[in-house]
């Protein structure tokens, strides 16, 4: 149990600089950069198309692919790029955001296992008010 809500804070505080950064050029940013060769991991086929359809019209030959976020391993199993692998920032919020969800999941995990029996093994009065204060 994360007594002190240390990875809601971390959380909300990781969302607020995400939404601060919407319409502030990062697809555009990213579409400038790339060369042909290269490779954009997105989180949906939808974005990847998008951005497909961008570099299409600038005559970029871009591999746009779809990987999972809580799946990055997976990316491993494609064929290697001819040039750079870029994830797009979307991607990258998400895969933080996992990652924040995972440490926590495992601090609870060791909590109940060094934990002696008949330790209570349920959310408290006093760690869902700390929760709520980071929640957004």
């Amino acid at each position: 149990m994360d007594h002190f809500g240390i990875g809601n804070a971390i959380r909300a505080v990781a969302e607020i600089y995400f939404r601060s950064c919407r319409r502030t050029g990062r697809t555009t940013t990213l579409l400038e950069s790339v060369k042909d060769g290269d490779r954009v991991v997105f989180v949906d086929v939808m974005q990847a198309d998008r951005f497909r359809r961008l570099c299409i019209e600038r005559k970029l030959r871009v591999d746009c692919i779809v990987i999972d976020p809580q799946k990055p391993y997976h990316l491993m199993h494609q064929r290697m790029s001819l040039g750079r692998t870029i994830f797009d920032h979307v991607w990258v919020e998400q895969f933080y955001l996992n990652r924040i969800s995972e440490c926590e999941a495992e601090i609870d995990r060791m909590q109940k296992d060094s934990s002696g029996f008949g330790t209570p093994h349920i959310e408290t009065r006093r760690k869902a008010e700390e929760i709520s204060k980071w929640s957004l």
